[in-house]
């Protein structure tokens, strides 16, 4: 097992404490919404509470609302500044991100020596494999640092880069290639040990073939080579076998001389990534993530993908089968107890699925990252860098605010939960929706709602379809800056403050 694939045990820890980062003194309350007359405020001393208590939780915004008792009407105000929701973060989770917006000038003789001494340099050596022992190889272990375990000593993780998965076809037409000396592309390895390796770039090549010596499959598809098909290796013609296992197949290894340290070795096992898979089929973002940054929080992150409300909310297979991960499958899956969609399958092959999670933990920093949504990649990849090194308890809450939270909003809306519900923009779930109705859902004072939200839940469904009405331009895909994102969780939570207020009267 390579490092940072550990999953840490962790011990729950209820009720953790969370801090905020501004509390609106109670004059500067946001009556922007609703501010009566002093004479009438007189006669309802007792004001809804769980109305403002999510009110409480907008920021700057709020400040620059007229004070209660001004000659506000309640009306809809024109152009009025969003409002946003307080920053809640739990002890330990807030993340800085460095500003590279200024660049600082570098000399030519600074440049030439950092050249000299190899600062950013790929240290790498080749190697060849016979076919016939690649099934060996691939099965050997070594004896840990502590030599009281074992490990494979090239590890070909199936969560490493990618779900997606060659068909029986594809892996015999490699094979096909292989047979009729065609040049096939070289694997890449890094080493993650002294002689111990990871698998970079080329798994499903390695595994169709060690698939193919272990029987596992029969060929088809062959073009050349037609009356092949249908056999196993054990099965082919004594010099049709052996001519198979006298080819081989190349490797580049990145040694471990490559970095000095962990985090230059993560950055330059990305910039292979990226480079090696700049044509053909690239990787998504998140299949580089998963490759490059595994740890403690990118393994929650794909566990609570498998969340079977969240899946069926975004139509993704709750039991994936090979057809929904073969390159080759180009069917929509149609069953009434999975109803996933084709984007929800493609979401699953690209690893979207676990993108999104991340995105969730993520967003709740979003005030952070000025940028907004225009380079959210950038936005995760420093965050999971990050929050791969969070305790424990951390990565608890992490798991009860998720579960807790898709939860509820399957409950209250299921399929439309993450649509622009009540306009013409509601076929299909979007990023532009999970943002903000994850982010207010989980907010404490939304969470203590959670059984009047459940009892009411066409007063809930009402509020959201009329805001969504109301701001449909908003939810528009192309309005990705730091404002729309703001202006969308205020737009939200404003929905959810009217929903609160009204499930809460008699």
């Amino acid at each position: 097992m390579s490092k940072g694939k550990h999953k840490p045990s962790r011990t729950k820890q209820a009720g953790t404490s969370q801090d905020s980062a501004h509390t609106p003194s109670k004059k500067n309350k946001n009556p922007a919404r609703r501010a009566p007359s002093k004479k009438a405020a007189g006669k309802k001393a007792v004001a809804k509470k769980s109305s403002v208590a999510v009110e409480k939780s907008v920021g700057r915004g709020a400040e620059r609302q007229p004070p209660t008792g001004s000659k506000a009407t309640g009306k809809k105000v024109a152009g009025r500044k969003a409002t946003r929701p307080e920053r809640r973060l739990l002890p330990g989770e807030a993340i800085e991100f460095r500003d590279e917006s200024e660049k600082l000038t570098v000399s030519d003789e600074v440049l030439n020596s950092r050249y000299v001494k190899g600062d950013v340099r790929i240290v790498t050596e080749a190697a060849r494999y016979p076919l016939a022992g690649i099934l060996n190889m691939l099965q050997e272990t070594v004896k840990t640092d502590d030599g009281g375990e074992t490990e494979l000593r090239y590890e070909l993780d199936p969560e490493y880069q990618r779900r997606h998965r060659w068909s029986k076809e594809r892996k015999s037409r490699l094979i096909e290639s292989f047979l009729m000396n065609v040049p096939v592309p070289p694997v890449f390895l890094y080493e993650r040990d002294l002689a111990r390796f990871e698998v970079m770039d080329g798994r499903q090549r390695l595994t169709a073939l060690s698939q193919f010596y272990a029987d596992e499959f029969a060929l088809e598809g062959l073009e050349y080579w037609s009356d092949l098909n249908g056999r196993k290796y054990s099965e082919l013609p004594s010099k049709i076998r052996d001519g198979i296992d006298r080819r081989y197949i190349s490797s580049i290894i990145l040694l471990k001389e490559t970095a000095a340290d962990d985090e230059q070795a993560a950055m330059l096992k990305k910039l292979v990534f990226e480079r090696l898979n700049s044509g053909g089929v690239r990787l998504s973002s998140q299949e580089t993530r998963n490759a490059i940054y595994d740890g403690p929080l990118n393994q929650l992150c794909m566990k609570l993908s498998k969340n079977e409300c969240y899946r069926r909310m975004w139509g993704i297979p709750l039991e994936p089968t090979e057809d929904d991960i073969n390159d080759d499958n180009e069917e929509e899956t149609t069953g009434s107890e999975d109803e996933s969609t084709k984007s929800g399958e493609r979401m699953y092959k690209s690893m979207e699925d676990v993108e999104i999670v991340l995105r969730f933990f993520a967003y709740r920093q979003i005030d952070k990252f000025k940028a907004g949504l225009n380079r959210i990649s950038a936005f995760l990849d420093r965050f999971l860098i990050q929050g791969n090194g969070f305790p424990t308890d951390i990565l608890d809450a992490y798991e009860d605010l998720f579960d807790s939270t898709v939860e509820f909003l399957w409950e209250c809306l299921g399929h439309d939960a993450y649509r622009v519900i009540g306009t013409e923009r509601s076929r299909q779930p979007t990023k532009v929706v999970f943002d903000p109705i994850m982010y207010v859902a989980s907010l404490p004072e939304v969470k203590d709602a959670y059984p009047r939200l459940k009892k009411n839940k066409r007063i809930f469904r009402g509020q959201m379809e009329r805001m969504y009405r109301e701001h449909e331009a908003l939810f528009g895909g192309r309005r990705t800056n730091f404002s729309d994102a703001q202006q969308r969780n205020a737009r939200v939570q404003e929905a959810f403050s009217a929903a609160i207020e009204r499930a809460t009267r008699p």
